[in-house]
């Protein structure tokens, strides 16, 4: 790791715990800058403006998930490591195992969706095409394995859906698992007979 990724990284952890706690608009350069050590000048030689800022902090802190993606990947019928196919189950239960190690991601996400219902919020167009990026994500080449007639992007909206509110009701109490949580929704998400086999 170069110098210049080791100082951008201490950048980005403090922006994204800065941002998860008052949001982009209540977190200023100034207090990312204070929070690092930094001045404000070379704060700014690192993430050029605050709008940058955010976009590094969606892109290369929440969406970049070294867990996530090894996990996937080893659904994909071309990677080296591949253990055989996903079924839709599986996929949410990793989401669900991976953020719930990851409290201020989660947070994170939430703050910032909330916040980008204002057009002129940086990370309105992410959100805005968050489905698109997720449908392209979904038919990136991992073998699906799904019950007959089972529409796959329908499917992932819902559950979707229904993960952003999990999280939004383990963040206000994380004494119960995520997993747990989580759970207690796949009986009604993926219900017998249709999804017996493919669980």
């Amino acid at each position: 790791m170069s110098k210049f990724d080791s100082k951008l990284d201490v950048i980005l952890d403090a922006a994204t715990e800065l941002i998860s706690k008052y949001g982009f608009y209540g977190t200023s350069l100034e207090r990312v800058a204070e929070q690092t050590g930094m001045s404000k000048q070379n704060l700014l030689y690192y993430v050029k403006n605050k709008n940058n800022l955010m976009t590094l902090v969606i892109r290369d802190r929440y969406d970049d998930t070294p867990e996530m993606i090894e996990r996937f990947n080893a659904h994909k019928t071309g990677d080296p490591h591949y253990i055989g196919p996903l079924t839709l189950p599986e996929y949410y239960r990793i989401i669900a195992e991976v953020n719930a190690k990851r409290p201020v991601f989660v947070k994170l996400f939430t703050v910032i969706n909330a916040e980008a219902l204002e057009p002129s919020h940086p990370a309105h167009d992410y959100f805005t095409h968050r489905d698109e990026m997720t449908r392209e994500r979904i038919r990136s080449g991992i073998d699906w394995k799904l019950p007959p007639g089972v529409d796959l992007w329908q499917a992932v909206r819902i559950c979707d859906s229904t993960m952003d509110g999990m999280q939004i009701k383990w963040l206000r109490d994380t004494s119960v698992p995520l997993t747990e949580l989580w759970a207690g929704c796949e009986e009604m998400l993926f219900p017998s007979p249709i999804w017996d086999g493919y669980r």
